[in-house]
């Protein structure tokens, strides 16, 4: 009988794991992008970024260009969850271009496009930043350092060499 029961209190214990594990999943926020299965499918047209690395913390998007991330606003066509609009200048941490247009996105070190950039493709995404450097723009300041928690303004380009 203590056989049965031991067998019987297992299968409890890991049927409730199981269950805690199914709510927990339901109630995220967002899904990870996945930067093979965006390609094939039409993007949103928006660059999305969290403040921390695989997606969690706050988050924004864009749908047009930002001189500035200062403030996230509605000229930009841009917003956050829970509309929370403050600064997300220099504290992202994942960045996926969902472009619909097939262009590349510059993430800058500075405002109003300048310093070097980061280029990200379209339907690229890069769950986590400290693998990411400013690496296009060898003249420019930033050259070469981190992304993460580091960018401050950006913009679409027909491709990461042009101008």
């Amino acid at each position: 009988m203590r056989a049965v029961r031991a067998v019987l209190a297992t299968v409890v214990a890991a049927a409730a794991a199981l269950a805690f594990t199914a709510t927990a999943a339901q109630a995220a926020p967002r899904p990870t992008p996945h930067a093979d299965t965006q390609r094939a499918a039409a993007g949103s047209g928006y660059l999305y970024v969290s403040q921390d690395a695989y997606w969690s913390g706050r988050w924004c998007w864009w749908y047009n260009a930002d001189t500035n991330w200062d403030t996230i606003n509605v000229a930009e066509n841009a917003n956050c969850d829970n509309n929370n609009r403050a600064s997300m200048r220099n504290l992202a941490s994942s960045a996926w271009n969902d472009s619909n247009s097939g262009r590349p996105v510059a993430l800058y070190i500075h405002t109003n496009y300048t310093g070097a950039y980061a280029c990200l493709g379209a339907g690229d995404a890069w769950d986590d930043l400290t693998g990411a450097w400013f690496t296009w723009g060898s003249n420019r300041d930033g050259y070469m350092a981190n992304t993460n928690d580091n960018i401050a303004s950006h913009r679409w380009r027909t491709s990461c060499s042009a101008g």
